[in-house]
């Protein structure tokens, strides 16, 4: 492999490991409140097309999340490492929103790097 495209695939893997250190680190401070059904890495590292200044974001799946989208980021990015920005989803809404064709679900099923956990089996949508 050509030592640049090298240094690159390394450092994808590196974003992807931090992800799935966190998740499993959520999973566990949150048992017993929170199930988390899964973790995906989604947006410019899970494509590829980072750079430096691009955030790690983490789409989290996961039943009794806080209805509040405050209370939710709150809770998800307590422990969350710098750069790494968290999305809090109940199945549910996933369902609702892959329904309505919302790029963010779409991207997390067509390329997303499931981190923790395993996405919950979802009809596909029909192209655009």
């Amino acid at each position: 492999m050509i030592p640049i495209l090298a240094r690159r695939e390394a450092e994808r893997r590196a974003r992807i490991d931090l992800a799935r250190s966190w998740a499993t680190e959520l999973d566990r401070r949150l048992a017993g409140r929170v199930r988390l059904v899964a973790a995906v890495v989604v947006g410019s590292v899970a494509r590829g097309d980072f750079n430096l200044w691009s955030d790690l974001d983490v789409l989290v799946v996961a039943d009794g999340l806080p209805a509040s989208g405050r209370a939710r980021l709150d809770l998800l990015m307590r422990h969350a490492p710098p750069g790494l920005q968290a999305i809090g989803w109940q199945p549910e809404e996933l369902a609702e929103r892959l329904g309505r064709r919302d790029p963010l679900a779409l991207e997390a099923l067509r390329v997303g790097v499931v981190v923790h956990g395993e996405l919950p089996a979802l009809p596909t949508p029909e192209p655009a």
